[in-house]
């Protein structure tokens, strides 16, 4: 029997975690929501689709949520388990690419995408830790549908426990990818340049990496959930070491700008008094936008990259809930703002637009059943994309 235990205990906790969502699917069967009209164009959401996670303390679940009401994302245990970070895009790419997406990870940062291609990148190190990578490159003509690959095998000296993808641009023949890896706890930033014509590594650029006296934490900003071919790329540099208690001593924060078209790398500065909310910072094209909330609504702090200037703050009021536990969930796609807060009788949905500062369309987005419900509940808008096909 002792020598079954540990076979019984895998075999109990499988039970028990199935056991439990089907439990909290069905207190959660009823569970709908619907976007009720305030003011503005409908017009703007007629196509939109919200990629929604709702949370009680008793429920999980996910949604879609339209003007036309809410549907469950998955109806499945394996289901719901597979598609849980799993951006929406990837459902996109799957239904028309189906053959080019077979065997593919649903990273946004592996990603190229224009009007004519569809570029996958890809890192492996198939005989694991601390051994050689291989970059495999996949190239969709959207055309066609007719595809293409190659692999590169990088250098020796590139031996790392693991490379991960950030950013894929690709301009001129040449497909730069922007990663960060890790050997042995060091991390590093850095951009490979891949001629396309000739297959080959032209060069491995390493943008940050420890030193002797700290090592370096690196944090993203650009858009995760979304594939953005931007000409810049946002990321902050936090340099530590450990102290002999093996607390963290942080030694400077600093960030930075990488530019794609001159591959030119800029500190970039941050106002003293919005350095508290650097963590919400959003890039879209030219400008990086700072979102502040208050009881009066929320305030866009926009830097305009190639002006080099702060811009005129955006302002779009309503009744919000400062010091509530949900955090608001904020999108800015094609120049306009998708921002999803909570305010005392639900969600508010609101649409504006970023060249005129003007609210376009306002709606709530309620509960239809919720005398049924935890009334403390939180919904996050996890992403908003536009259902055209």
């Amino acid at each position: 029997m002792k020598k079954y235990w540990k076979t019984i205990l895998i075999s109990l906790i499988i039970v028990t975690t199935i056991g439990t969502y089907y439990i909290q699917q069905a207190m959660a069967k009823d569970v709908s929501f619907k976007i009720e009209t305030i003011s503005g164009n409908k017009g703007e959401i007629e196509n939109l689709i919200l990629h929604a996670s709702y949370q009680s303390d008793n429920i999980f679940r996910r949604f879609d949520i339209s003007k036309d009401g809410s549907t469950n994302q998955s109806g499945s245990f394996i289901g719901e388990v597979i598609g849980r970070n799993n951006p929406v895009m990837f459902q996109k790419y799957i239904q028309e690419h189906r053959k080019f997406m077979r065997g593919k990870q649903f990273n946004p940062g592996q990603y190229f995408e224009d009007e004519d291609r569809l570029i996958y990148t890809f890192f492996s190190n198939k005989e694991g830790r601390g051994d050689s990578f291989t970059l495999q490159i996949d190239i969709l003509d959207k055309n066609t549908n007719e595809s293409s690959s190659f692999e590169i095998n990088m250098p020796d000296q590139v031996r790392y426990d693991w490379i991960n993808e950030r950013d894929v641009y690709v301009e001129n023949g040449k497909i730069k990818i922007i990663a960060t890896s890790n050997l042995n706890n060091e991390e590093e930033l850095h951009l490979y340049t891949v001629d396309e014509n000739k297959k080959e590594l032209e060069q491995d650029s390493i943008i940050v990496e420890s030193d002797e006296v700290s090592r370096v934490n690196i944090d993203i900003f650009n858009d995760y959930n979304k594939i953005q071919n931007e000409n810049y790329f946002l990321y902050m540099v936090e340099k530590y070491k450990y102290l002999e208690d093996g607390e963290r001593e942080i030694i400077s924060s600093s960030m930075y700008l990488y530019n794609y078209l001159n591959n030119e790398v800029k500190e970039w500065t941050i106002p003293a008094e919005l350095k508290s909310y650097k963590n919400s910072i959003i890039l879209q094209g030219t400008d990086i936008f700072i979102p502040v909330r208050s009881t009066n609504g929320l305030v866009l702090n926009r830097y305009n990259i190639e002006k080099n200037q702060w811009e005129e703050p955006i302002s779009f009021k309503y009744p919000s809930i400062a010091n509530a536990k949900e955090k608001p969930s904020i999108q800015i796609t094609d120049g306009k703002l998708y921002l999803v807060d909570r305010v005392s009788d639900g969600h508010l949905f609101l649409i504006g637009d970023l060249r005129t500062g003007e609210s376009l369309y306002e709606g709530k987005i309620i509960i239809e059943n919720k005398e049924k419900l935890d009334a403390d509940y939180s919904l996050y808008i996890e992403q908003i994309y536009n259902n055209i096909h």
